[in-house]
């Protein structure tokens, strides 16, 4: 069994019931109900992952003590109202690299797969743990692509197909070229589907892609697979691009822009997409991008999208957050009939917010209906994450402590 670095806590210290979409913006000054603690006691606990299968959610997270950075992962089996003790999931010990939009990332079904960026010597590199007994133990990791490969990796996501295997997409530099500093961001973007028998293959997904944005991948009822990035159009516009995939990952589309936003930045953002499927197969997409004018400061913005036909269009881009409050770091969740949106924004502290989307009884053809925002945080919070329950949404996100950062997590129940 894999030991922890110290003492790790899961301990309930009260669950919020927000209402679902009715629930309003607290007031300010009004007392905040705490959330579920995860914690690793001795370390910097931040970057967590929600994945949800069932009543069953599952939360990643790495944390840090001098010198060294683990993984670990804590299971609930009734809909995020409580979580069982945290595991280890790395079995190389300080061996993960974590930072920013760089977390462990998981999916859960039949088995929980953990994804998380690792480092040895000069080499980074991609490694998936799976358990097969609830996230309890996990067995040792396997690296999804070849090993020792030139150039930086990171920024991975992950998600498993309906027949149990894992979907792996990260950012490769291993084509760029080492001796030229002008050619040494150069990152392309790779898939690997590691399969139930134990085997793994990878693909290229696309080349030339935005450097430091996390990358978002999502898999359909039917097996389709779909792949989120920052892409790179000219001149140096940074929009959002999906490729799907109808074969397992062993192929991908050519890239599809999903909205032509017109940031153009020389650099990049570190603020990425999110992908999510709902039972009828429809995909849902959420991603930043900066807004402004002339007449006004410009500051990044929260905005959502639609495919009905397999990501081969995407509907008008909606705005999800409210304006002027520098939004950023947003993630997805669909099931159950609901599509939740969580995000980070800038204020007095920056705090985590939730907002669900709804589409008009009138067709799949209706403008989305917003309700309202939630905040989740009482204190300092970032890089929130969510997943849907048949009964509930479940936010988590990490927090600023009195003892370091944390991470926090609060179940919604259905209304």
């Amino acid at each position: 069994m894999n030991r922890a670095r110290g003492s790790v806590v899961a301990a309930v210290c009260g669950v919020l019931v927000l209402g679902g979409a009715s629930a309003a913006r607290p007031v300010p000054g009004a007392p905040a109900l705490d959330p579920i603690r995860l914690a690793v006691e001795g370390g910097a606990s931040s970057g967590v992952s929600l994945a949800a299968s069932g009543r069953d959610v599952v939360a990643t997270w790495a944390a840090t003590a001098p010198g060294a950075t683990d993984v670990y992962a804590a299971v609930s089996h009734d809909d995020g109202s409580t979580f069982g003790a945290a595991k280890r999931v790395n079995d190389v010990p300080g061996d993960a690299r974590t930072s920013g939009e760089q977390g462990p990332r998981v999916g859960i079904g039949t088995a929980v797969d953990v994804a998380w960026c690792s480092k040895a010597g000069t080499s980074a590199r991609i490694r998936v743990a799976r358990s097969q007994a609830g996230a309890t133990t996990f067995a040792p990791a396997v690296t999804v692509h070849a090993e020792d490969l030139p150039g930086v990796r990171g920024w991975a996501s992950l998600a498993r197909d309906p027949e149990g295997n894992a979907h792996v997409v990260w950012l490769d530099g291993r084509a760029a070229d080492h001796g030229a500093a002008s050619h040494s961001m150069r990152q392309d973007i790779f898939h690997a589907v590691w399969r139930t028998d134990g085997s793994h293959e990878e693909a290229l997904v696309a080349t030339d892609v935005c450097f430091c944005c996390k990358t978002a991948v999502a898999t359909a009822p039917g097996g389709t697979v779909y792949v989120a990035w920052r892409h790179i159009y000219p001149t140096n516009l940074r929009d959002i691009a999906v490729a799907r995939s109808s074969d397992g990952g062993k192929t991908f589309s050519a890239p599809v822009r999903v909205s032509e936003d017109g940031w153009q930045i020389a650099g990049c953002p570190d603020d990425g997409p999110a992908l999510a499927v709902d039972e009828s197969g429809t995909l849902h997409l959420v991603w930043p991008t900066m807004v402004g004018g002339a007449d006004r400061a410009a500051v990044k913005g929260i905005f959502y999208s639609s495919s009905t036909d397999g990501g081969r269009t995407f509907a008008p881009r909606q705005r999800i957050d409210e304006e002027g409050t520098g939004a950023a770091h947003p993630q997805i969740a669909a099931g159950a009939g609901r599509v939740a949106i969580v995000w980070d924004e800038a204020g007095a502290t920056r705090r985590a917010c939730l907002r669900e989307v709804s589409r008009d009884p009138k067709g799949p053809g209706s403008t989305p209906v917003l309700g309202p925002i939630t905040v989740l945080s009482a204190g300092p919070a970032v890089y929130p994450a969510i997943a849907a329950t048949p009964s509930s949404l479940v936010a988590a996100w990490t927090e600023t402590a009195a003892a370091g950062s944390e991470i926090r997590v609060r179940r919604l129940p259905r209304p």
